[in-house]
């Protein structure tokens, strides 16, 4: 389907194939000129610590943007192994940080 009759088609009212719905009143709005999601589609990106093809998914997305209110503006980086690895590497400095920190503080 070409894409200006897709752009047509979803302003009609129709959804792409596999669309999520989206809960407007659950987003959080950082600017008011803006827009809120009407739906979430399936995002293809590139990892990029690893470098690997991955998919954010429109389930995820609704999980992301309306349960976790992360910024309308965000979009994954990274897969989950690298996710994860990332944020055990944040939480060790950060226990790191608080260990020096009151250490100063004692001392």
């Amino acid at each position: 389907m070409s894409r200006r009759r897709e752009k047509r088609r979803i302003a009609d009212g129709g959804l792409p194939p596999g669309a999520v719905i989206a809960n407007t009143s659950q987003q959080i709005h950082v600017s008011p000129y803006g827009s809120a999601k009407k739906f979430y589609v399936d995002i293809h990106f590139k990892c990029k610590d690893c470098g690997v093809e991955d998919v954010w998914t429109g389930s995820q997305q609704k999980w992301f943007y309306e349960v976790a209110k992360g910024s309308l503006y965000a979009t994954a980086v990274r897969c989950r192994p690298c996710r994860i690895r990332f944020n055990e590497q944040r939480g060790l400095q950060r226990e790191q940080m608080d260990a020096a920190d009151n250490a100063k503080q004692e001392g």
